[in-house]
């Protein structure tokens, strides 16, 4: 009798794990499904920045041509 009670005992943890298992499985796919986004998220950002930085040297050599005898003004 008492090595049913030991199956049964056992049983019922490897129930628990497995169950334990698929609901840290469906928490990973999440996570990774959140991480991806923010990478894409982090990708346009980085793409945004490059732009500006493209966009304010642009800028900044069009002013230094018009202002060929004279330094340029930063001030406003």
């Amino acid at each position: 009798m008492q090595s049913m009670e030991i199956i049964k005992a056992l049983d019922s943890k490897i129930e628990k794990l497995i169950h334990d298992y698929e609901k840290i499985r469906i928490e990973n796919d999440t996570l990774r499904q959140e991480l991806n986004e923010l990478k894409n998220v982090n990708d346009e950002l980085v793409r945004n920045n490059q732009d500006m930085l493209l966009r304010i040297d642009s800028a900044i050599t069009l002013t230094k041509g018009k202002n060929s005898d004279s330094e340029t003004d930063f001030s406003y």
